[in-house]
């Protein structure tokens, strides 16, 4: 995908550079590999390499199409259970006897099973995990819906199109195939580990509900034809759709001369979102990761994601920047727009967390509010309970959020399965908030509810109608004078 706004997938999925500890490659190491466990930390681990010298082989491909054979299929199952339980932080509420039976029942019906159909079925088990961190390859079909569905309450609205059928853009679809949304919702949100239900409807929206195959797989949907019911201009009219058929993507080696660094990757942008046309609307902001703007006494910071992604785009330049162009004593307030932040690193949120107490150190009377939605996730969220507790005057604005409240996990090791070539995403260390604690000096418990997601102070959601025009009901909210 193009735009900057859908880097909250990107850090949620991890989709870029895949590192394994290896020294060479041969021909046919695709292959040769049963089951491989990959570090996601050593993916930033790249030395004194210039990156500009980097090389790169294509390996293979990801067949969601193809057929396992029952050998091959039964390897990568029980490769799944063998290695996924040692790398994953966290089991929800299941329990390793629960997991390792739901594991063994995929065992009973070897034979026949796709890649894509191995992938659902480990989605499927993944989803009692309840973290947002582990997933089976979620962002992956064979075919495409034309448009791009946003879920708002239990609602299903077409958010973007391709070029052929931008005359549904911004409709709410009654049913797909005679099954209402919220009937849809209750099957799909059983292949999806997340947190919350906010959580749950974001990656549908970033991932299986980009396209048609899990929606077959429950027998939904028949064929690359799809029969929908949209209500346009207050009537519920028909519509055919035809599906686009997706391609394979391709696994590569990425690797230095005479270095003994390789690398394997998988390359999503070989995905078809270039046919979509709207890109520029799906949320209220600039293509960049982080950047500031004034709007009379408000000091408005958008950060959308807790990295540095290049030499251009470095948050302490962002924030030097910053304070030499506004001073304390010219805002009121300071508005942190963190809704599309997905994650990152921590040490990337300390830093402007830190710029802000000193603006506040500077000025005491400057409140702090703080933008919330659906796409916080990871080290969003913990910045969340970190500028709740440290700083004064601090009002949460927005929607809840998918990253939970009263704990956070981060990103682990990748498994991935040889014979299938699926990569299996897993969950690292978890980091619970206010175990035995109140945080009676700032009342952050009163934002944090059941501990399984963030509750703004007040509550404010934009409608479809609002993306339809570029109306930001919470950022103007929060640009009120009061």
């Amino acid at each position: 995908m193009k735009k900057i706004k859908t880097i909250t997938l990107l850090s949620l999925l991890i989709i870029g550079l895949l590192l394994t500890n290896t020294n060479s490659f041969a021909e046919n190491e695709l292959d040769n590999i049963e089951v491989l466990t990959i570090s996601v930390n050593s993916m930033y681990n790249k030395g004194n390499l210039d990156t500009n010298k980097e090389k790169h082989k294509k390996l293979g491909e990801i067949e969601l199409n193809r057929v396992l054979s029952k050998e091959d299929y039964i390897k990568d199952v029980n490769n799944f259970k063998s290695f996924y339980i040692h790398e994953q932080g966290y089991l929800g509420g299941y329990t390793k006897e629960q997991l390792n039976s739901d594991i063994d029942k995929l065992l009973q019906n070897p034979t026949g099973n796709t890649v894509g159909d191995l992938n659902l079925q480990l989605s499927k088990i993944i989803s009692n995990m309840n973290d947002g961190h582990t997933t089976a390859m979620s962002f992956l079909g064979t075919e495409q819906f034309p448009f791009i569905i946003k879920i708002i309450g239990d609602e299903f609205y077409i958010i973007n199109t391709t070029e052929k059928y931008k005359d549904l853009l911004y409709s709410k679809i009654v049913s797909i195939e005679g099954a209402k949304s919220s009937e849809i919702l209750k099957i799909v949100c059983k292949y999806i580990s997340a947190e919350n239900e906010t959580g749950r409807k974001d990656l549908l929206h970033h991932g299986y509900m980009l396209y048609t195959d899990l929606l077959k797989k429950e027998n939904i949907i028949k064929g690359d034809k799809v029969h929908l019911q949209i209500l346009q201009n207050g009537k519920i009219v028909d519509k055919i759709v035809d599906t686009i058929k997706t391609d394979n993507i391709g696994i590569y080696k990425s690797y230095y001369d005479n270095e003994s660094y390789n690398q394997i990757m998988y390359d999503t942008s070989e995905l078809k979102w270039d046919a979509y046309t709207n890109w520029g609307k799906e949320q209220f902001t600039e293509n960049k990761p982080f950047y500031f703007y004034k709007s009379n006494r408000n000091l408005v910071i958008k950060y959308n994601y807790s990295s540095d992604i290049n030499k251009d785009n470095v948050l302490k330049d962002m924030i030097t920047k910053m304070q030499n162009e506004i001073q304390a004593k010219d805002i009121d307030n300071i508005i942190l727009d963190i809704r599309y932040n997905g994650g990152g690193m921590d040490y990337h949120t300390k830093q402007l967390e830190f710029a802000i107490m000193q603006y506040q150190l500077l000025n005491p009377k400057i409140n702090i509010k703080v933008l919330t939605g659906e796409e916080i996730y990871s080290a969003g969220i913990r910045m969340i309970d970190s500028v709740k507790r440290n700083l004064e005057n601090v009002q949460m604005i927005g929607t809840n959020t998918a990253g939970a409240s009263n704990y956070n996990m981060s990103a682990g090791n990748i498994v991935y399965l040889g014979k299938s070539r699926l990569f299996i995403y897993t969950s690292g260390e978890m980091r619970r908030y206010d175990y035995n604690f109140k945080d009676v000096i700032h009342s952050s418990n009163l934002n944090k509810g059941d501990g399984s997601t963030w509750y703004p102070d007040m509550f404010i959601e934009n409608q479809i109608q609002d993306y339809a025009i570029g109306n930001d009901r919470v950022m103007n909210y929060a640009l009120r004078n009061n």
